[in-house]
């Protein structure tokens, strides 16, 4: 087969904007809530019940996603190859499997990472007699629950974004990533800036303060890093929206980079969830 005809296998994709809605990203945001939500009560023994059926949820959600996709993985894998043996198809990357068969990669492979994160702070906690050990200070749920709103937003002003350029809509496409930027830097500025400082200089918690101490810094360092990397790669988007270089047939990067924006998200919930449970006791005077 010829690179001309190779090429041609990519004329009959379905077109974005037939698929393309708000959904997955609710689904997804919501999802992502429920499970984070679930853990906190099974963990702080709320109510184990509760707890479990919000996990099972999920795990339905989840079922019901690969259902959907799991058919499509031939096709994707089929039109990759193609790509490949066609030496590449600019703008058209975000075609294969919507967002793109290297991103999907990526992001396999930072799913793993943090995994193996979460492993270690299990296993770890899994050692200890009380979790958070005893002496262990109590951290404010004020602080990461802004946190929180802001990532809340700026990836509902990525959504905007995306579903923007498919429309045509030139003001969401710049604003939408212009708005997450100021979010995303926002996040980092109040955790870098003044939540770690005030911690480590108060020596209220610091990375000598035992397991607990070194298990935050460590996984909420870990994930400050992926945010910055995260705004950065977003301001990229920014300055090429400014330049117009994004439009209904070229916008592969700008997916990408929302993409890996909702997973920086979906990693701060599951860290709210097991950092700041403590944080949470208002839920114990509810259920009273």
């Amino acid at each position: 087969m010829s690179e001309k005809e190779h090429e041609n296998e990519f004329e009959h994709h379905v077109n974005p904007d037939e698929i393309h809605s708000y959904m997955p990203a609710v689904i997804g945001l919501g999802a992502g809530i429920l499970v984070a939500t679930g853990i906190i009560f099974m963990l702080k023994g709320f109510s184990l019940t509760i707890g479990a059926a919000m996990v099972l949820v999920f795990i339905l959600l989840i079922l019901i996603f690969l259902r959907g996709e799991i058919p499509r993985w031939p096709k994707i894998t089929k039109d990759a190859e193609a790509m490949v043996k066609a030496g590449g198809t600019p703008g058209k990357f975000h075609e294969i499997g919507d967002v793109g068969f290297p991103t999907a990669l990526f992001l396999l492979s930072e799913i793993a990472f943090f995994g193996g994160a979460f492993v270690a702070y299990f296993y770890l906690r899994s050692q200890a007699l009380s979790w958070p050990p005893a002496g262990t200070p109590h951290l404010d749920v004020l602080i990461p629950s802004i946190q929180t709103g802001l990532l809340i937003l700026s990836s509902i002003m990525i959504e905007w974004s995306t579903a923007g350029v498919k429309k045509g809509n030139n003001t969401a496409v710049k604003f939408g990533f212009l708005g997450a930027v100021i979010l995303g830097a926002g996040f980092a500025v109040i955790q870098m800036g003044y939540e770690w400082p005030h911690l480590l200089s108060s020596g209220e918690l610091t990375v000598q303060s035992g397991l607990f101490g070194a298990s935050f810094f460590l996984l909420t360092g870990i994930h400050g890093c992926h945010v910055i990397a995260g705004v950065l790669a977003n301001i990229v988007v920014t300055i090429r929206a400014f330049r117009g270089q994004f439009d209904k047939e070229n916008h592969g990067f700008l997916e990408a980079a929302g993409t890996y924006w909702h997973f920086v998200h979906i990693v701060w919930l599951f860290l709210f969830a097991f950092l700041w449970q403590d944080g949470l006791s208002y839920f114990q005077v509810l259920a009273a």
